[in-house]
């Protein structure tokens, strides 16, 4: 099996790319959204709302340019590590919304740490993870993971404790009386919130109408809207290398929740590459693919994500929620500037050559190449994994099932491309 090298594909010039300033703003705060949809799809907008108060907060302390976006990405991404596979944190914390019920339960007190571990691993997000890391810190010491005190939190973190604890109370008590939520705060004020940003915060709410902004989904898109405008940014994710590494942790998110076998998408986007290379197509679209092999399943993460992981034989509905993932994943990137190439190719992974696919039943050369290519190296990784509901098979056995389906799911060009690369 002859290996072509994938590391140069990361020293194309970012131009090439064509990323807007905004990518990262727009491309976060839709995968967070996407990753908070309850199991009956609706938007709950929790990290929207919590990072659009906090971000007011931030102005009123007229943090600078560059805290003020740390404090963004901060607070969209604050609960990245509690998504989980049946569920998220939000709904823990919503059942259990006394402090000393949360540090008890493992899932919530880990979260912080989770999350701050998930984007350590980027050197252009060191200061935003350890401000999501201690966002469950309060300012008298009795918060958690690390019971900092006072200043010792960062002043991010400080932030975003007051506008978390704010919304998960307006989820807890369906308060829409101002003075009522701020009454009803008041009564752990001072153990849980640093003071100054609390008073900035009553002050928010009683003479700037900051709840008008998050008080419906219209108002809450239109609020996130105007504010990433303001996050323009070419330093978070700023090269190729940088996104490479961004969109597999992204990858590895997706797999870890909705996989039996972890780095799923990993080894597709490999695949995928080699017989990219291998059918010669230009660099600049071979890492367009990779990039969408990582990205293809990331619409699992939207709704029910346990049903992935059930053994026992899927019902009518569980089925059309699976193989409604990929215009789930279409739904998600489309939205976002630059990502319309990727978006486009992975909402037609899993079309069959004969037009039996889904979701739109193209056939044969109405399905792009780079979702031809991707489809086989989805099965391929299929086949050759231990999945619930068969036992993984070995490469001559999975070589032979694709060979089987030539023009009825697999284009016999691609298999036959694959199949030499497996052979050399």
């Amino acid at each position: 099996m002859t290996i072509y090298p994938q590391a140069r594909l990361t020293q194309l010039p970012i131009q090439e790319i064509e990323f807007p300033s905004s990518f990262a703003a727009d491309f976060i705060s839709e995968f967070v959204k996407a990753c908070e949809l309850d199991s009956s799809d609706r938007e709950i907008y929790h990290s929207w709302k919590v990072c659009i108060m906090a971000c007011r907060i931030g102005k009123k302390l007229d943090l600078d340019r560059n805290s003020m976006k740390e404090l963004f990405f901060a607070s969209m991404l604050h609960d990245i590590g509690g998504v989980m596979v049946g569920g998220h944190v939000i709904d823990l914390l919503t059942q259990i919304p006394d402090a000393y019920g949360q540090k008890s339960n493992f899932r919530i007190f880990v979260h912080p740490h989770r999350g701050e571990t998930i984007l350590g691993t980027f050197p252009t997000f060191r200061n935003i993870s350890e401000i999501v890391g201690t966002h469950h810190e309060f300012y008298d010491g009795t918060g958690f993971p690390k019971g900092l005190k006072g200043d010792k939190i960062p002043l991010c973190s400080r932030i975003i404790r007051v506008a978390d604890a704010v919304e998960i109370a307006l989820q807890v008590h369906s308060v829409n009386d101002p003075d009522e939520i701020i009454s009803l705060l008041g009564i752990f004020s001072e153990e849980e919130f640093d003071p100054e940003i609390y008073e900035i915060f009553v002050n928010l709410v009683k003479n700037e109408g900051l709840f008008d902004a998050i008080k419906s989904g219209e108002e809450i898109e239109n609020s996130m809207r105007e504010l990433k405008k303001e996050m323009s940014d070419h330093h978070l994710l700023s090269s190729p290398d940088t996104l490479n590494r961004f969109f597999k942790m992204v990858a590895s998110i997706a797999d870890n929740l909705t996989s039996s076998e972890y780095n799923h998408s990993l080894r597709v986007a490999e695949l995928s590459v080699q017989m990219a290379y291998l059918m010669k197509l230009n660099e600049s679209e071979i890492l367009t693919i990779r990039w969408a092999s990582f990205l293809h399943d990331i619409g699992k993460l939207a709704g029910n994500r346990s049903v992935y992981r059930k053994r026992e034989k899927l019902t009518d509905e569980e089925w059309l929620n699976v193989k409604a993932h990929p215009q789930r994943s279409y739904d998600i990137l489309n939205k976002v500037e630059g990502m319309d190439k990727i978006a486009y190719y992975i909402l037609y992974h899993h079309e069959n050559q004969d037009g039996s696919g889904y979701p739109e039943g193209l056939k044969g050369e109405k399905i792009p190449l780079a979702s031809r290519i991707m489809h086989v190296a989805d099965a391929y990784d299929a086949i050759t994994s231990n999945r619930p509901y068969h036992r993984k098979k070995q490469q001559e056995e999975a070589l032979s099932e694709l060979k089987k389906n030539v023009n009825k799911q697999f284009d016999p060009n691609v298999v036959e491309v694959f199949s030499k690369f497996l052979m050399s």
